[in-house]
């Protein structure tokens, strides 16, 4: 190699370093496609202070709520490629852009996965007034009859209405799907004995537990929650296939240099791990995660994978 074109590639390489190191010389933006409150809410307003500590700029968020999440991540879509606007979501923006043709992005060409936040495991609760026994006994006392056993979700097509599903198909019997709203309203109904059986998060399971009315089946996870270690996984007790937890986590439009991705994806991951936020974290029933940039596309990957063979599998629910 000549000496100019050694000249040429120390000039790029110190441009690529000074444009990461001034990053961000401005406000940058994340974007919640929720409503304000929530767990999820809360997590991004205690990162987003974190890192504009950080980076001496306001780091603002922004909630745009709506179909399933779709506007407020079609809208990043169209922002620049350069760092300054980010997206909070979860696996409903894998869910939504496969069950509906007329959203407009695509998560594995349209964004870059920055960094995982955190993940919350999904629990299946029984109301005391309404069943007896552990998941087996629940679920055989129902298989004589059809529908009998009903059991409630954050909605049509969610990850817990996909779940009810598979389980009746892994435990053949029949229930009957009834859809809410979120945690608040299902823990209404399994509190008033309204419903029999109840898919929520893990802020929502412990509040159901704390109420001495409802108690704990099953935990779809790889591994018992340390949220509420007493209550078994599906594997556990005999259940394939529901080891899938949800996730927040940061991506960027696609172009975004990967000098910013990865410098966004080091600071959240030294966020996430300081043990008050830590503590934080579990306090809203989330596990606090962080890593790599490329530790979040693995995470995006796999679910991409397990959302195409569920929906393979049992269709598109609730239309």
């Amino acid at each position: 190699m000549n000496r100019i074109a050694k000249v040429g590639i120390a000039l790029l390489l110190g441009a690529a370093a000074g444009w990461a190191s001034a990053f961000p010389d401005k406000p940058v933006r994340i974007v919640l496609p929720y409503p304000a409150g929530g767990p999820t809410d809360a997590v991004a307003r205690s990162v987003a202070e974190k890192l504009s500590a950080t980076w001496g700029q306001p780091v603002i968020v922004e909630n745009r709520p709506g179909a399933s999440g779709a506007i407020g991540t079609e809208m990043v879509v169209k922002t620049p490629a350069d760092g300054y606007t980010l997206l909070l979501h979860s696996p409903i923006m894998l869910s939504t852009e496969m069950t509906r043709p007329t959203v407009r992005y695509r998560t594995l060409k349209d964004f870059k996965p920055v960094s995982l936040l955190f993940s919350t495991a999904v629990f299946l609760m029984a109301s005391n007034q309404n069943t007896q026994g552990d998941l087996k006994p629940v679920l055989a006392s129902s298989a004589a009859r059809a529908g009998e056993l009903n059991y409630g979700t954050h909605g049509l097509g969610t990850t817990g209405h996909y779940m009810g599903r598979r389980l009746e198909r892994t435990a053949g019997v029949e229930m009957t799907h009834v859809p809410f709203t979120g945690d608040a309203t299902i823990l209404t109904a399994l509190l008033g004995g309204h419903i029999k059986l109840g898919i929520l998060s893990g802020t929502g399971a412990r509040k159901a537990l704390e109420s001495g009315k409802v108690r704990g089946l099953a935990v779809a996870s790889p591994e018992r929650s340390p949220l509420m270690p007493e209550i078994p996984t599906f594997k556990e007790q005999g259940f394939a296939g529901f080891d899938r937890e949800s996730w927040g986590m940061l991506l960027a439009p696609a172009g975004t240099p990967d000098a910013i991705v990865n410098q966004i994806a080091r600071e959240v991951d030294r966020i996430v791990k300081q043990p008050e936020v830590v503590q934080q974290f579990l306090g809203f029933g989330l596990s606090a995660k962080g890593g790599t940039a490329a530790d979040a596309l693995n995470v995006v990957q796999g679910d991409y994978a397990y959302w195409s063979r569920l929906i393979e599998e049992f269709g598109v629910l609730g239309q």
